[in-house]
């Protein structure tokens, strides 16, 4: 009978990977990816362009349906997927037992999502705002200011501060050679990097988004190092191609975006002009994707080209 293995390095060394949590973390990557999204197709393009503003501007209670839908729908199956993936970087897996290392590890990785989601819940605050704001016509005063401040700054701030150190934490701590994915991978980079880049706009909260983003490149190197420095070998890990793409296109598509729309203008508050947001994130997903491709077959030629020298 096969004992168990223990894991007690920080970083996880096993390569033991069942295909089912590859897949498994395909769809989640995909949800974190894309499923903020729904406010640029529902509440913009929907909403504002083509005028079904009910969809997410309905109020109850004072509050709008797209912050009912964000609390109670987004957020709660976003902690799910933080959790499933949580538990596929960390484990255990058949057959294993985790040291105390990786456990503590684990436990932090939890704690990161955890704040991320109580972050969020603070952040409903901004339905207070709105109603002021919009309802009442109050725009000043300390109460208004006080509200505000735990909206905007306190609230958005500890958002991104949790949110891109929890994807940092994985980069760093999943184990080494998770090579299924390919193209998926670069692809879910680029959307990740989009859907920050646009939900720290919305947020009003561009600038942290450069600052905390740096994390995500640093892991990346953390995670180049874990495998012996070697790029190629590197290069084909899931969380490296995914967390590259997503550290280097972030603060391109915040220039880009400045330099497109003439600032850092929420997409909520273009109007019918709303479209235009939709378009350019089409274009640079592909022509990001089209030049991570080229260089993914030049790294795969020169491969091969030294495996045939060698």
């Amino acid at each position: 009978m096969s004992q168990p293995q223990i894991i007690q390095s920080r970083l996880i060394t096993s390569t033991k990977i069942p295909a089912s949590a590859n897949k498994s973390m395909t769809w989640l990557m995909l949800y974190v990816c894309l499923a903020y999204h729904y406010k640029v197709i529902f509440c913009g393009f929907l909403g504002k362009v083509l005028g079904f503003d009910w969809i997410c501007y309905t109020l109850i209670h004072g509050v709008s349906t797209n912050h009912w839908f964000e609390q109670f729908v987004y957020v709660p199956i976003l902690w799910y997927v933080f959790y499933r993936l949580i538990l596929i970087v960390f484990g255990p897996n058949e057959q294993e037992v985790l040291g105390k290392s990786v456990r503590r590890a684990k436990f932090f990785a939890l704690f990161l999502a955890t704040m991320y989601v109580y972050a969020t819940g603070i952040h409903f605050v901004n339905t207070i705002e709105i109603f002021s704001r919009e309802q009442l016509g109050i725009t000043s005063g300390e109460l208004y200011e006080q509200i505000y401040w735990i909206d905007e700054l306190m609230s958005h701030w500890l958002q991104f501060f949790f949110y891109f150190l929890f994807f940092a934490w994985l980069i760093v701590s999943d184990r080494l050679d998770r090579v299924n994915g390919g193209y998926i991978a670069i692809f879910t980079g680029l959307v990740h990097g989009l859907e920050r880049a646009i939900g720290v706009i919305e947020g009003d909260n561009p600038y942290s988004a450069m600052l905390f983003g740096i994390w995500i490149l640093i892991a990346c190197i953390i995670r180049w190092k874990k495998h012996e420095s070697n790029f190629e070998r590197v290069w084909k890990d899931f969380f490296f191609r995914h967390g590259i793409s997503f550290g280097i296109s972030m603060p391109i598509a915040l220039f880009l975006y400045q330099f497109i729309f003439g600032g850092f203008i929420q997409p909520s508050e273009m109007g019918t002009d709303a479209w235009k947001v939709v378009f350019f994130a089409g274009g640079f997903i592909g022509f990001g994707f089209l030049i991570a491709f080229l260089m993914d077959s030049w790294l795969t030629k020169k491969e091969l080209a030294s495996e045939i020298i060698s």
